[in-house]
């Protein structure tokens, strides 16, 4: 039975960091930045020790983070979360996963933000093969891709 009652605390535990993960981007939603970055960095601590690092809230607590940092134009603290953040996704959920394609995307933006064409071009390079094995060659978002490589590389 102890087993049992820690097990319903720990779930408790998880119900309220959802809870706060839900406040932190009501935060951010209405132009809160700074608040809504700090809730993520402890909400990203508070998931990692409860339910591990490579759990999927937690990863997604981590990109949550990322977003409000670029959001906030902190490209270069938001890269030092996407690259790192970027590894666990695709080792943990996969290379094509939803969430990998949309961390490599902003880690692209936020290069260019930060002035890093070419590293942003490297990234988008690696997003499009990821997405020519997800989706058809004649796809929107595969041609919107291809176009912003050449714009990146004219600039270079």
């Amino acid at each position: 039975m102890p087993g049992k009652i820690a097990r319903m605390s720990s779930v408790g535990e998880l119900e309220e960091l959802t809870a706060r993960n839900a406040q932190a981007q009501a935060r951010a939603h209405a132009g809160d930045f700074r608040g809504a970055a700090g809730e993520f960095r402890a909400l990203a601590r508070d998931f990692t020790r409860l339910a591990g690092a490579d759990d999927p809230r937690t990863l997604g607590v981590r990109l949550n983070l990322a977003r409000v940092l670029g959001t906030a134009k902190q490209a270069g603290k938001a890269i030092e979360v996407c690259v790192p953040l970027l590894r666990d996704q695709a080792r943990v959920l996969g290379p094509d996963h939803d969430d990998v394609l949309e961390t490599t995307q902003l880690l692209a933006n936020l290069r260019y933000q930060a002035g890093d064409a070419e590293g942003a071009a490297e990234d988008l390079e690696r997003l499009l093969a990821a997405l020519s094995r997800v989706l058809m060659p004649t796809h929107d978002r595969i041609a919107k891709v291809k176009r912003d490589i050449a714009f990146l590389k004219r600039t270079t």
